[in-house]
Protein backbone atom coordinates (compact mmCIF):
# COMPACT_ATOMS: atom_id res chain seq x y z
CA UNK A 1 0.00 0.00 0.00
CA UNK A 2 2.70 2.49 0.94
CA UNK A 3 5.78 3.05 -1.22
CA UNK A 4 8.21 5.16 0.86
CA UNK A 5 8.51 7.83 3.51
CA UNK A 6 7.78 11.13 1.71
CA UNK A 7 8.66 13.81 4.26
CA UNK A 8 8.92 14.75 7.91
CA UNK A 9 7.11 17.99 8.70
CA UNK A 10 8.33 20.51 11.27
CA UNK A 11 6.15 23.49 12.14
CA UNK A 12 8.19 26.64 12.61
CA UNK A 13 7.50 30.01 14.19
CA UNK A 14 10.18 31.62 12.00
CA UNK A 15 10.66 29.76 8.73
CA UNK A 16 13.72 31.67 7.54
CA UNK A 17 15.50 31.09 10.87
CA UNK A 18 14.70 27.35 10.74
CA UNK A 19 15.82 26.99 7.12
CA UNK A 20 19.10 28.73 7.98
CA UNK A 21 19.68 26.21 10.82
CA UNK A 22 19.06 23.16 8.63
CA UNK A 23 21.12 24.47 5.70
CA UNK A 24 24.05 24.89 8.11
CA UNK A 25 23.68 21.16 8.80
CA UNK A 26 23.99 20.47 5.06
CA UNK A 27 20.35 20.31 3.94
CA UNK A 28 19.63 21.76 0.50
CA UNK A 29 16.49 23.87 0.02
CA UNK A 30 14.56 22.55 -2.98
CA UNK A 31 11.45 24.71 -3.02
CA UNK A 32 9.93 27.59 -1.09
CA UNK A 33 6.18 27.96 -1.61
CA UNK A 34 3.29 29.91 -0.18
CA UNK A 35 -0.17 28.33 -0.37
CA UNK A 36 -3.43 30.20 0.17
CA UNK A 37 -6.39 27.84 0.07
CA UNK A 38 -9.43 27.43 2.35
CA UNK A 39 -9.03 23.64 2.06
CA UNK A 40 -5.87 23.83 4.23
CA UNK A 41 -8.17 24.06 7.28
CA UNK A 42 -9.89 20.82 6.36
CA UNK A 43 -6.87 18.90 5.07
CA UNK A 44 -4.50 19.70 7.95
CA UNK A 45 -6.89 20.51 10.84
CA UNK A 46 -5.49 24.02 11.29
CA UNK A 47 -7.30 27.35 11.91
CA UNK A 48 -5.78 29.09 8.88
CA UNK A 49 -5.99 29.18 5.12
CA UNK A 50 -2.36 30.03 4.42
CA UNK A 51 1.05 28.48 4.90
CA UNK A 52 4.56 28.87 3.62
CA UNK A 53 6.77 25.82 3.41
CA UNK A 54 10.28 24.91 2.36
CA UNK A 55 11.24 21.40 1.29
CA UNK A 56 14.83 20.48 2.10
CA UNK A 57 16.81 17.36 1.32
CA UNK A 58 19.92 15.80 2.81
CA UNK A 59 21.40 13.13 0.56
CA UNK A 60 20.50 11.89 -2.89
CA UNK A 61 17.45 12.52 -5.03
CA UNK A 62 15.48 9.74 -3.35
CA UNK A 63 16.16 10.92 0.22
CA UNK A 64 13.20 11.76 2.44
CA UNK A 65 12.31 15.46 2.47
CA UNK A 66 12.25 17.74 5.48
CA UNK A 67 9.13 19.92 5.19
CA UNK A 68 9.40 23.06 7.32
CA UNK A 69 6.06 24.89 7.56
CA UNK A 70 5.06 28.28 8.89
CA UNK A 71 1.27 28.62 9.26
CA UNK A 72 -0.50 31.91 9.12
CA UNK A 73 -2.38 33.92 9.98
CA UNK A 74 -2.84 33.51 12.95
CA UNK A 75 0.58 31.85 12.71
CA UNK A 76 2.19 28.68 13.96
CA UNK A 77 0.91 27.86 17.44
CA UNK A 78 3.48 28.42 20.18
CA UNK A 79 3.89 26.75 23.54
CA UNK A 80 4.91 23.20 22.65
CA UNK A 81 7.87 22.06 24.69
CA UNK A 82 10.67 19.71 23.69
CA UNK A 83 9.70 16.20 24.82
CA UNK A 84 11.86 14.09 27.10
CA UNK A 85 13.92 11.75 24.94
CA UNK A 86 12.37 8.71 26.65
CA UNK A 87 8.77 9.96 26.17
CA UNK A 88 6.44 8.07 23.85
CA UNK A 89 5.91 9.41 20.35
CA UNK A 90 8.20 11.33 18.04
CA UNK A 91 11.10 12.78 20.04
CA UNK A 92 13.85 13.56 17.51
CA UNK A 93 15.11 13.26 13.96
CA UNK A 94 18.57 11.84 13.27
CA UNK A 95 21.13 12.81 10.64
CA UNK A 96 24.45 11.22 9.75
CA UNK A 97 27.83 12.96 9.68
CA UNK A 98 31.48 12.03 9.35
CA UNK A 99 32.34 14.11 12.44
CA UNK A 100 29.92 14.73 15.29
CA UNK A 101 32.59 16.83 17.01
CA UNK A 102 33.00 19.16 14.02
CA UNK A 103 29.23 19.71 13.76
CA UNK A 104 29.03 20.27 17.50
CA UNK A 105 31.81 22.89 17.45
CA UNK A 106 30.27 24.72 14.48
CA UNK A 107 26.78 24.83 16.01
CA UNK A 108 28.16 25.73 19.45
CA UNK A 109 30.00 28.69 17.90
CA UNK A 110 26.67 29.73 16.34
CA UNK A 111 24.99 29.68 19.76
CA UNK A 112 22.86 26.55 19.27
CA UNK A 113 21.23 24.97 22.32
CA UNK A 114 22.33 21.40 23.03
CA UNK A 115 20.54 18.66 24.94
CA UNK A 116 23.71 16.53 25.11
CA UNK A 117 27.38 16.96 24.21
CA UNK A 118 29.16 14.51 21.86
CA UNK A 119 29.19 11.07 23.48
CA UNK A 120 30.30 7.70 22.13
CA UNK A 121 28.08 4.68 22.77
CA UNK A 122 29.66 1.35 21.80
CA UNK A 123 28.24 -2.14 21.33
CA UNK A 124 30.14 -5.26 20.17
CA UNK A 125 28.84 -4.58 16.64
CA UNK A 126 29.94 -0.95 16.55
CA UNK A 127 28.55 2.26 17.89
CA UNK A 128 27.64 5.88 17.52
CA UNK A 129 29.10 9.22 18.49
CA UNK A 130 26.06 11.43 19.02
CA UNK A 131 25.00 14.78 20.32
CA UNK A 132 21.50 16.19 20.52
CA UNK A 133 20.87 19.78 19.46
CA UNK A 134 17.65 21.80 19.41
CA UNK A 135 16.56 23.57 16.25
CA UNK A 136 15.22 27.14 16.65
CA UNK A 137 11.76 25.80 17.61
CA UNK A 138 13.00 23.17 20.07
CA UNK A 139 12.89 20.15 17.73
CA UNK A 140 15.69 17.78 18.72
CA UNK A 141 18.15 16.76 16.01
CA UNK A 142 20.42 13.79 16.73
CA UNK A 143 23.79 14.31 15.03
CA UNK A 144 25.19 10.80 14.50
CA UNK A 145 28.61 9.54 13.49
CA UNK A 146 28.84 5.77 12.97
CA UNK A 147 31.81 4.23 14.83
CA UNK A 148 33.44 0.94 13.85
CA UNK A 149 33.72 -1.84 16.48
Amino acid sequence: MLTRLFHVAINSTDLDRSVAFYTKLGFEALQDRTVENPKLKEAFAVPCEQCRFVHLRLGGDDATLLDIVEWGPPGTADGITTPAQNAHGLTRIAVLTDSTDAVYEQLKADGAEFVTEPTTVMTPEGGWRVCLVKDPDGIVVQVTELVAP
